[in-house]
């Protein structure tokens, strides 16, 4: 079994790194992929890049290069509920691209539209079991678009059309859509660096990714674990 975990800043794959043994640098032109073992367990380690279209490119890569079991992704959010808090930590469900429309298509978290996509249900209690130990966190849809959500009239866009979303970020479902096209199970994992409805919860962004980075390794290395305790 190997898995592959996705990383969306540097930070957070050089934290897995430090938490890794026999590391194999394997780079595919401009892209970084990391083998080796965490928790005594095969894997592979990539930084994504920003956005949708360098998400599917890395991931592509990814699933081209490497015969991986599964997909875990790991990264920010900005929150959408004013009851969240810098911190929390969202566990997919579904995972959206909040920025397509096409006539004809449905919208929302539901089969019936095609750029929808559903994480894994094993893969999704694991992980939320591994971090509600510590953290709060919230289990449900997650929103994508190639934009920074950090005004209000985006967030009321995307609520309009997603409801259900809690948070929104920028690689979640491109990385999503290539697993579901490639048959691979997936759980995306984002910390929650803002809440644009909510004022004064500001974390200088030095603070806030040292910290999400080393929870996020500490997540990856026990749900690496429990994954093969349970296969």
């Amino acid at each position: 079994m190997m898995i592959a975990i996705i990383g969306a800043m540097k930070l957070e794959v050089d934290a897995l790194l430090q938490r890794m043994t026999d590391v194999q640098d394997q780079p595919w032109r401009d892209i970084p992929f990391y083998t080796g073992k965490l928790a005594g367990q095969p894997v592979v380690v990539t930084q994504s890049g920003v956005a949708k279209t360098n998400a599917a490119r890395s991931t592509t890569v990814l699933m081209e290069r490497f015969d991986v079991d599964g997909v875990i992704n790991i990264g920010t959010a900005g929150g959408l509920r004013a009851e969240q808090e810098v911190l929390d930590v969202v566990v997919s469900t579904q995972v959206a691209h909040h920025d397509v429309e096409v006539p004809g298509w449905a919208s929302g978290f539901c089969e019936e539209n095609p750029c929808c996509y559903t994480a894994d249900p094993h893969y999704v209690q694991l992980i939320r079991d591994i971090i509600s130990q510590q953290d709060r966190v919230w289990t449900g849809p997650i929103a994508s678009g190639d934009s920074f959500i950090c005004r209000m009239e985006q967030v009321e866009a995307i609520l309009r059309r997603f409801p259900q979303a809690l948070c929104a970020e920028m690689e979640a479902a491109a990385i999503a859509q290539v697993c579901s096209l490639y048959g691979k199970p997936f759980v995306i994992i984002r910390s929650l660096s803002d809440i644009t409805l909510k004022e004064g919860n500001e974390m200088t962004f030095e603070e806030y990714a040292v910290r999400a980075s080393s929870r996020s390794a500490l997540w990856c290395e026990s749900f690496v674990d429990r994954l093969a305790r349970t296969q």
